[in-house]
C-alpha cells in the first residue's frame, strides 16, 4: 500500500458531521505519533470529533507526491502534516485544502511560510523553534558567570535568517554573538578551532552542513578538552556530553496544531493564523560534563531540569 491508512475515533466512517483530516506523517515514528495524540485530544477538547486518515509517505518524495494526489482526491475539509518532508510534499502538491503542520523546524528559512505572522499561503501551524531569548536565557541560567560572547558555527544559505534574529536578540540582552560562518561539512573543525579562542560559551543552531555525525562528534570532544559550555540541540546532545539542552512536550506541541486547526474548521484562513512556537520546552543537563569543564551550576537549576545526567 502507498499510505498507511486508520481511523481514530469511535464515530462510524460514513458520519458526515465528522470533518475529515488527512494526516501525512513524514515517517511513522513515536515522536509524530506522540504529538498526533496531542492533536487529537485538542480537537475532542473543542467538540471536534474527526475522522483522520493516516499516510506515512517514508521519506520518499514518490511516495508522498501519491499520497498528495489521493488526498486531493478525498478532498478533507483539513490536512495535518507531521515533519518537514511532509509539509514540503503539501505546500508543493495542495493549494486548495487547508494545511495545519506540526514536528516543523525553522518553517520560514525553509521556504515553507512567508513569515511567523503570516504564510502567505494555505499553511499555518506549530513550529518547532524555541524562541531565541528562551535559549539565551536558560544559558545564562545554566552558566551566570560565564556567558557574555556567545559563539555559534552556521552556514548563511541554511540558517542566515536565524543568525541574523539571533544577532538582535542578543544585542537587546547585553550580549556578544560571535558568528562563524561554514560552507561545507569538512570546514567545521577548522572553524570551531578559530571560534573558540574567542567564546565563553557554544551555541547550536539546527544547521545540516554544521551538525553532520561526525563533525557533532567533534565539536563535543572539542568543547569538552577546552573547557568550553556547548549548548546542545537536543536530548542526545547532553547525552553525548554536552552541558545543556532544550526540549520541547510533543504531546502539547500536538495539542497546540489542534487548536489551530480546530480555529481552520471554524472559517479561519491559514494565512490569517500566525505561526506558534512551542510554549512547553523543558531543560536537560549534564553534570558529569559541568564537573570536567569546571562548571558549578547552581542548586536551584538543577531543581528545575526535566532530566539530568549524573
Amino acid at each position: 500500500m502507498a499510505y498507511l491508512f486508520w481511523m481514530i475515533g469511535i464515530a462510524p466512517f460514513f458520519a458526515t458531521e465528522r470533518p475529515l483530516i488527512a494526516v501525512i506523517k513524514s515517517r511513522d515514528i513515536a515522536l509524530y505519533n506522540i504529538a498526533l495524540e496531542g492533536f487529537n485530544k485538542a480537537l475532542k477538547d473543542k467538540g471536534i470529533y474527526a475522522n483522520l486518515v493516516q499516510y506515512d509517505i517514508k521519506a520518499s518524495k514518490e511516495e508522498g507526491y501519491k499520497v498528495a494526489a489521493q488526498i486531493k482526491l478525498r478532498k478533507p475539509e483539513l490536512i495535518l502534516t507531521l515533519g518537514s518532508q511532509a509539509t514540503k510534499i503539501a505546500k508543493e502538491s495542495i493549494e486548495d485544502i487547508p494545511v495545519v503542520f506540526s514536528m516543523v523546524l525553522n518553517p520560514v528559512d525553509s521556504g515553507l511560510v512567508d513569515s511567523m505572522q503570516s504564510s502567505g499561503n494555505n499553511l499555518t501551524g506549530v513550529s518547532m523553534d524555541i524562541p531565541i531569548r528562551d535559549q539565551f536565557e536558560n544559558l545564562k541560567m545554566v552558566v551566570p558567570r560565564r556567558v557574555k560572547r556567545i559563539g555559534v558555527l552556521y552556514n548563511p544559505k541554511e540558517t542566515g535568517a536565524v543568525v541574523a534574529q539571533a544577532l538582535k536578540v542578543a544585542k537587546e540582552m547585553g550580549l556578544e554573538l560571535i558568528v562563524k560562518p561554514v560552507n561545507s561539512k569538512k570546514n567545521v573543525p577548522e572553524a570551531l578551532k578559530e571560534l573558540c579562542g574567542r567564546i565563553d560559551v557554544l551555541w547550536s543552531v539546527a544547521d545540516s552542513t554544521v551538525f553532520s555525525p561526525q563533525s557533532t562528534r567533534f565539536i563535543i570532544l572539542h568543547t569538552l578538552r577546552n573547557r568550553i559550555p556547548f549548548m546542545g540541540l537536543s536530548p542526545s546532545y547532553v547525552k553525548a556530553g554536552a552541558l545543556l539542552a532544550l526540549s520541547w512536550d510533543y504531546e502539547d506541541i500536538g495539542r497546540q496544531s489542534g487548536e489551530i486547526a480546530a480555529k481552520v474548521l471554524a472559517g479561519k484562513k491559514p494565512a490569517d493564523l500566525p505561526i506558534a512556537a512551542p510554549r512547553k520546552i523543558f531543560l536537560l543537563l549534564n553534570l558529569r560534563t559541568a564537573e570536567q569543564i569546571g562548571i558549578k551550576i547552581p542548586p536551584d537549576v538543577i531543581n528545575r531540569a526535566k532530566e539530568v545526567i549524573r
